[in-house]
């Protein structure tokens, strides 16, 4: 039985990690907020490892406002830089594993002849992906077993994301205006935990330093919106504008779908599309009587 710590259990990612821990009953999963381990205080990962020492640490904890980050540098750095250079340090010390996530926008989305593979430069052009390239580097720094999956446009039943706040608009207005010149693959975040639980003892998991994780095919915001109207059954219209017609305070990358070969063929993954785990997202919700 592998002891898994999981930070940042109370995220988007975190709760999708706990959503499917009891499939996985194998593994003893440690799911851990905030409040009780922060990974920048080594003192409460000691103390938490003294308890219960774990075997490996998946860190779901992360700053992800990409707008609020080109005014916060320092909370964003503290959380997606140094907190995972404590992580690291920390892994080194009692010699166990540690896998992190990034995403698409360590890119500068100028590529727009094929899909984003892990020997790509990255180039981010906002303070969000730059926090997370500096993330990258210190976990590719250590010495211990470690791997980094960067993942996309992140949605499930959980925090606030996209597909939530279409799911609100369309209650409310009986228009939406979408943007529709930003590309990706998006990434269901309870797929990815299953995926990655199921590999957990996989001999090749930390094969290599990076792997990136999203479902196809390739889409923009404005076919997901469409997608999850559709879905619901609303009368709402959904109209395509540019980015420039949507500013915000961070720039986006235009184009940032990510090639998920490598993972595929390195842990014998089969990723469905994007549509299908939209459907379950969207159950799951209506189960949960969140919509």
């Amino acid at each position: 039985m592998a002891k898994i710590l999981v930070t940042g259990s109370d995220g988007q990612l975190g709760q999708c990690f706990k959503e499917v821990a009891n499939e996985f009953s194998k593994h003893k999963l440690l799911l851990v907020n905030q409040a009780e381990v922060d990974i920048n205080n080594k003192k409460k990962l000691s103390n938490k490892y003294e308890k219960i020492p774990f075997d490996l640490i998946i860190n779901c904890a992360g700053y992800t406002n990409v707008d609020k980050a080109e005014n916060e540098v320092a909370d964003a750095e503290e959380v997606n830089f140094l907190g995972v250079k404590s992580l690291v340090e920390f892994a080194e010390e009692k010699k166990i594993k540690i896998i992190h996530f990034s995403t698409d926008f360590v890119f500068d989305g100028k590529l727009y002849n094929r899909s984003y593979n892990e020997m790509d430069t990255p180039n981010p052009i906002n303070i969000y992906g730059k926090t997370k390239l500096s993330g990258e580097n210190a976990i590719k720094k250590a010495k211990c077993p470690h791997t980094t999956f960067r993942i996309a446009w992140l949605f499930s039943p959980f925090g606030n994301n996209f597909i939530k706040t279409i799911i609100k608009a369309s209650r409310s207005k009986n228009s939406v205006n979408i943007v529709s010149d930003q590309w990706g693959k998006p990434t269901y975040g309870i797929d990815l935990a299953r995926a990655l639980l199921s590999r957990i003892e996989h001999p090749d998991l930390f094969k290599y330093e990076t792997y990136h994780y999203a479902q196809g095919p390739k889409t923009n915001w404005f076919r997901i919106a469409s997608k999850v109207i559709n879905l619901l059954g609303v009368n709402c219209n959904v109209s395509p504008i540019s980015t420039s017609d949507y500013p915000s305070v961070a720039k986006r990358p235009l184009s940032t779908p990510l090639d998920t070969s490598r993972v595929e063929d390195t842990l014998a993954l089969s990723i469905r599309d994007w549509e299908i785990a939209l459907e379950d997202c969207l159950t799951n919700l209506q189960t949960n009587e969140v919509i």
